[in-house]
């Protein structure tokens, strides 16, 4: 269902009925290892990816890509791999490509993993920068 529950109210509207009062959505919590070493416990609903998880964070995960193919958000699953969905032939064919065949299975994209349930904990490669989109070299200070 879309974030302001559009087409429950338009299929509602249609019916002739009265939509609903907005389903109570499970959150699901996961911990989120940064580059620095610091622990963030994030919320999210069912089947959100990694990268939407991220994103009530100052430093999201960086996603190089706006759809999900160029295989460079990876992360490493530290703890909780089957509360994740388990990777699409796609993700794997991406990982494979870009890692190669003998790398580490706890190793997942960031946009393609999926939440299923509580307790996952994932140490994060990269974070997006303001300064870094913006192409402000790093200071090396």
């Amino acid at each position: 269902m879309s974030r302001f529950g559009i087409r429950k109210r338009l299929k509602a509207r249609l019916l002739g009925t009265q939509p609903s009062e907005r389903a109570e959505t499970t959150a699901l919590e996961l911990t989120l290892v940064l580059p620095d070493g610091s622990e963030h416990r994030v919320e999210a609903e069912p089947q959100y990816t990694l990268v939407m998880a991220s994103q009530s964070l100052d430093t999201p995960i960086h996603a190089h890509c706006p759809d999900g193919h160029c295989g460079k958000c990876h992360v490493d699953v530290l703890e909780g791999q089957s509360t994740l969905k388990p990777a699409s032939d796609a993700e794997v064919a991406l990982l494979d490509e870009h890692l190669g065949t003998d790398r580490d299975l706890s190793v997942r994209l960031a946009c393609h993993a999926r939440v299923l349930e509580s307790g996952a904990k994932v140490r994060v490669r990269k974070v997006w920068s303001l300064a870094e989109a913006m192409g402000v070299p790093p200071c090396d200070d």
